[in-house]
């Protein structure tokens, strides 16, 4: 069984990470690229780190001197094994974990409750880290990076086991997940000062239309990333079954 949720996990990661950066070529890749026009020389610079875009971090800071892939057919390239490999890791995660509930009766294999799934990761993975940091285009001003990952990072934790303490615990329990979803927001790594310091005020405008114009951008692929995510489980686990049960009945 784990073989084949493995490769089913491979496969579905692949179908995720092509739509991804389907989706990013279309709505995401025109904005970064119309904000970094307006970045000015200095000895830093932020652009987009395709890495983190499926998890809503956007930015990450580089130094003039890094490598970074030319644009067009290169850049697609390194944002589609980016997105395919994100996409395999959080399908084998969400294969396991729905196959655990499902062999413990506490989740339906329906598309119902796999969108469901698919839409609790979102606020997971996406939604809560947004509420504090949202995600950045190039020549946003930012805390600094180690603060902001280690963040990222322990509020994905605590809003995953907030959201499934929610939904699968039972009786007056359930409401004590609300307080560890809260508990990220206690200390944010903010940055002070205007988000865009470009000296002409034309140029902030742009950026912060840009950047209003990128968020809501970032949140409908990735919105749709996790309920095909969720989805896509559900209708393979749903196949795993009918194929072990028709195993079952022929060497029984």
């Amino acid at each position: 069984m784990l073989r084949s949720l493995v490769l089913s996990a491979c496969l579905i990661g692949m179908v995720l990470g092509l739509i991804m950066t389907a989706m990013q070529a279309v709505g995401v890749t025109p904005i970064l690229l119309a904000a970094e026009q307006y970045e000015i020389g200095s000895d830093h610079h932020a652009e987009a780190d395709y890495s983190h875009e499926v998890t809503g971090m956007a930015e990450h800071h580089h130094d003039e001197e890094a490598w970074a892939p030319a644009d067009g057919a290169e850049r697609y390239f390194y944002t589609a094994v980016s997105n395919v490999f994100a996409g395999i890791g959080f399908s084998a995660i969400l294969l396991i974990l729905m196959n655990q509930l499902c062999e413990r009766s506490r989740l339906a294999l329906t598309p119902g409750r796999g969108l469901l799934v698919g839409g609790l990761c979102y606020l997971a993975v996406f939604v809560a880290p947004a509420l504090g940091l949202p995600p950045e285009i190039p020549g946003a001003a930012a805390a600094a990076l180690e603060s902001r990952q280690l963040w990222w990072i322990t509020t994905v934790a605590l809003a995953a086991a907030g959201l499934g303490w929610l939904f699968l615990a039972r009786g007056r329990k359930r409401w004590l997940g609300l307080p560890i979803l809260l508990l990220p927001y206690v200390w944010v790594p903010a940055h002070d000062g205007p988000l865009f310091s470009h000296p002409d005020p034309q140029a902030v405008v742009a950026l912060n239309s840009l950047q209003h114009e990128f968020i809501w951008v970032s949140g409908f692929t990735n919105l749709v990333f996790w309920l095909l995510a969720g989805l896509l489980c559900v209708i393979t686990l749903r196949r795993l079954g009918s194929t072990a049960s028709v195993d079952e009945g022929v060497h029984g």
